[in-house]
């Protein structure tokens, strides 16, 4: 079994975690739309129709981004992605 080292959660402010998903955004050359939207569900936990209507686009277009995020990290699992964001702030 793979240990798994405790992140403190409580010492991670909001604008820290904004930068590490800017610089994750970086990394994989996401666009400003798909870097917020990984923003919004890393931070916010939104869903998709939450998203989209933030955004004011359709659940259709969310999911689009969504599956353009994934290409480019290299991932289909929702949780692997997170998993990426969060393996890039340590």
């Amino acid at each position: 079994m793979q240990h798994v080292q405790e992140i403190p959660v409580k010492n991670l402010h909001h604008k820290s975690v904004q930068s590490v998903i800017t610089q994750f955004a970086a990394i994989h050359l996401l666009t400003n739309r798909e870097a917020e939207i990984i923003g919004l569900i890393a931070l916010h936990g939104y869903s998709n129709k939450e998203i989209a209507d933030h955004c004011n686009i359709s659940e259709k277009t969310v999911k689009v981004h969504i599956d353009k995020i994934m290409d480019k990290v290299g991932t289909r699992s929702m949780r692997k992605l997170l998993a990426a964001i969060i393996s890039n702030a340590v």
